[in-house]
């Protein structure tokens, strides 16, 4: 792919800011800003009874071995220590089980941005999605839209009725699929990290504990979300 159509794919503040990120040492600077949606859950669990049948396998892994594979490819980078009761969702196809063509997580209890020193606090009933994934040669088959139905219906039966995904606003693939099966946006979060400082502001009906801290993991940012 071509410079220029990767900027148009991504979009030009992505680019920016993936190029940024490669330049800049993750020790020195990092920035990043966060639209937080409202999934509409009922509707998202319907999806996946109106798309036509295909050979695919989806399951919820919990596996040890198939959890570190999964994270491993879905670029998980998320502290283990804090994902502990996470849900991790596949979807393969039936003649080749083992290959993962895309994947989902759901977060519960608190998701944790060590890198950028805040903590997201979840209620009982919340439920965050993050780290999606659809490999290159799958792209564009409905393959993620077929995880993401999968993966809000078991998270509903498990008592989650609420699902929220942040996205970054200049990821235009992931807003559209997300803004698809979104009821609002609730805010968006902004966080600017020099060295060992901390800052974080939030926007709309999103809350946070304090603005500042230098404790990344000790001390993070807490944040709520309706």
């Amino acid at each position: 792919m071509s410079v220029l159509r990767k900027i148009k794919s991504h979009g030009i503040i992505h680019s920016a800011e993936i190029i940024f990120n490669r330049i800049v040492p993750a020790w020195i600077f990092r920035f990043s800003v966060g639209t937080v949606l409202e999934l509409d859950l009922p509707k998202l669990c319907e999806v996946l009874d109106k798309l036509p049948p295909e050979d695919f396998v989806l399951r919820c892994v919990d596996d040890p071995v198939a959890v570190a594979e999964l994270r491993e490819t879905t670029w998980n980078s998320v502290p283990v220590e804090t994902t502990r009761n996470h849900l991790g969702y596949s979807i393969s196809r039936n003649d080749d089980p083992g290959l993962t063509l895309g994947g989902v997580w759901g977060g519960i209890e608190r998701f944790n941005e060590a890198d950028l020193g805040f903590q997201i606090q979840l209620e009982k009933d919340q439920a965050l999605i993050y780290c999606a994934y659809v490999s290159k040669q799958a792209r564009g088959g409905g393959i993620y839209t077929r995880v993401l139905s999968f993966a809000a219906r078991d998270l509903r039966s498990r008592g989650h009725d609420q699902l929220r995904v942040m996205i970054q606003p200049w990821n235009k693939a992931s807003m559209y699929i997300h803004r698809k099966y979104a009821v609002r946006s609730l805010g968006n979060v902004a966080v600017i990290r020099v060295f060992g400082l901390v800052m974080v502001f939030c926007t709309g009906e999103i809350s946070k504990n304090k603005t500042c801290t230098t404790g990344l993991l000790s001390n993070p940012v807490l944040i709520t979300f309706p």
